[in-house]
């Protein structure tokens, strides 16, 4: 690994304290984000991090040369006073940088169709009208309806916090600004409102590729969140994903306390029903009035937090939630650069046309394209299910920084989502040291998904000199998550609620039974960047008191009103 991508530092012996005004574990968007909010207001907090990096999935590494990010592929809501920027330009006082990538933004390759996404609704609508002009009146049927969901992820927000006022407040807006479509299935929502099928594709393939769901269970209103999200575009963070975390790691540092890597959290100790701080994994104990858990509800409540025995099942805030899917994930190195080699800022998502069906046949066997070859684990050709569709991405065309920093040389990825149980027989094997039967598999995958990548971007051909496989098992490791899973549990309509009761996943708050202890990250409302971040926050405003809330949105009111010092954006 090259020292220039590492974000911080393993401690020195003895150098951890044994007490800070708060801990929080696990380094990714959501726990950097709490951290830094809560060192904002003065407080000196250690983050520990079992990985050898920060950044959980916004994380980059290098390997012979060759640089990746691992989940940042774009974010949204960038623009001058939209929600991410002014939470990016408060975390970080404007150092961090991201530089738009440009209309369009993604681009849909489905079943031999070619779809772009426009900036902006105006042009998005206006472009499937002309493309399927029967449909005019049911596409702008549903654009408005995307736009009367705008409330829905702010009321669910505020329904997390524990305050009556805030409680009160969600109820209120739920009432009078969240259609009952929003939570309902999408695909249910969309086949109400138009008829072509070619056109539902069009619509739900995005936020099923993005989300890792069917549209069966992802409910309407992420649909249209995706939609508002990308509205004004995309952007890319300047210098590679891992300046996200180095440019949140110093505030923390700033305010006396540390990001600390290869440090992990073996678990959580209480006094009663209160917690009271960490024991490390090399029985250093830390001392908190303050712990926050970003690594996810099922670690936390599974292993950091001892259950109590004869617990009733219903006692269990994991009780009916899914685990979302896992995946697999090919880096490419590539000789020339970008531009050589034809490779799009834009984001390329492809599928045969049916962008569910991987996920309504309960998955399949492995990554297929389309059913030519053999499948991997054996059966006939197109004996499994259909994949779950590509998403490819190409970091080195939307980093303005990247030529400079790597001539001649592109890297990109290609992520597809796989059947739980294809690398099951697998686990409990060791990293680099698996079976060579998984070594097989992996094999199998990395053709499939190579042929591919030569089919859509035909002058990639013998130009990819490096390439490796991340599979469930290798996310498992690195990030800690059951099962590989992207986005941690499934964010579904069971999750969410009907709108008439809630939800199975309205139990996991930021604020949970143990005094002292918070959750954080993409398990306390949705899932993604944004989903992680919101999080973050949302943990942070339970963890302070009144006078540390008050500083707190008062900083990021300034943020929003352009009174705080921001940096310029890249063209």
């Amino acid at each position: 690994m090259t020292r220039g991508v590492l974000v911080g530092r393993r401690p020195a012996p003895g150098e951890v304290a044994d007490a800070y005004d708060a801990v929080v574990i696990g380094s990714g968007a959501g726990g950097l984000t709490t951290a830094v909010c809560l060192a904002r207001q003065g407080r000196r907090v250690a983050v520990f991090e079992q990985h050898y990096t920060a950044g959980g999935y916004t994380h980059a590494y290098r390997r012979r040369g060759w640089e990746w990010d691992v989940g940042i592929h774009y974010v949204g809501q960038l623009a001058p006073r939209e929600p991410v920027r002014v939470l990016s330009d408060y975390l970080t006082g404007g150092a961090l940088r991201w530089a738009p990538l440009g209309d369009p933004y993604d681009e849909y390759r489905l079943g031999g169709e070619v779809h772009r996404a426009p900036v902006g609704f105006d042009a998005y609508r206006a472009g499937l009208i002309a493309r399927f002009p029967a449909e005019r009146a049911g596409i702008e049927a549903l654009f408005r309806l995307i736009a009367r969901c705008r409330a829905t992820m702010p009321a669910l927000a505020l329904g997390r916090l524990s305050g009556p006022v805030a409680r009160r407040l969600a109820r209120l807006l739920r009432a009078a600004a969240v259609p009952p479509e929003a939570l309902r299935p999408a695909r249910e929502v969309v086949a109400g409102l138009v008829r072509d099928e070619r056109l539902r594709q069009a619509v739900l393939t995005p936020s099923v590729l993005l989300l890792a769901d069917s549209s069966s269970r992802l409910p309407f209103f992420l649909l249209a969140v995706l939609f508002e999200h990308f509205r004004t575009g995309a952007w890319y963070p300047v210098g590679g994903s891992a300046a996200i975390a180095r440019a949140l790691a110093e505030p923390v540092r700033a305010a006396g306390g540390e990001v600390f890597v290869r440090t992990p959290v073996a678990r959580i100790t209480l006094d009663g029903t209160r917690a009271t701080g960490v024991v490390l994994a090399d029985g250093t104990r830390v001392r908190a009035p303050v712990v926050v858990s970003a690594a996810g509800a099922h670690h936390t409540y599974r292993t950091l937090l001892p259950r109590p025995s004869g617990a009733a099942p219903e006692s269990d805030p994991l009780e009916g939630l899914r685990n979302g899917y896992p995946f697999v994930l090919l880096f490419l190195g590539l000789d020339g650069d970008p531009a050589e080699l034809g490779l799009p800022r834009h984001n390329l998502m492809v599928t045969d046309g049916d962008c569910d069906a991987f996920f309504d046949a309960g998955a399949g066997k492995g990554v297929l394209d389309g059913g030519t070859g053999p499948a991997p684990g054996g059966g006939p050709a197109g004996s499994a299910a259909p994949t779950s569709g590509l998403f490819l991405s190409f970091s080195c065309a939307k980093d303005p920084t990247w030529t400079a920093r790597h001539p001649g040389r592109s890297t990109g990825e290609i992520l597809a989502f796989v059947d739980p149980e294809l690398f099951a027989p697998f686990r409990g094997s060791r990293w680099r040291d698996r079976d060579p039967e998984y070594l097989a598999l992996k094999a199998a995958l990395t053709e499939r998904l190579l042929d591919r990548l030569y089919r859509e971007l035909p002058r990639t051909r013998g130009r990819v000199a490096y390439h490796e496989l991340g599979t469930p098992l290798t996310a498992e490791h690195f990030a800690g998550w059951p099962g590989g899973s992207l986005y941690g549990l499934a964010k579904d309509v069971a999750a969410f609620g009907d709108g008439r009761g809630p939800g199975l996943a309205d139990r996991l708050r930021p604020r949970t039974a143990h005094e002292g202890l918070y959750l954080s990250g993409q398990d306390v409302l949705a899932g993604g960047f944004m989903g992680a971040v919101t999080g973050g926050l949302l943990a942070a405003h339970e963890a302070l008191d009144r006078r540390g809330r008050a500083r707190l949105w008062t900083g990021l009111l300034a943020s929003a009103t352009g009174r705080s010092r921001g940096a310029s954006d890249l063209a």
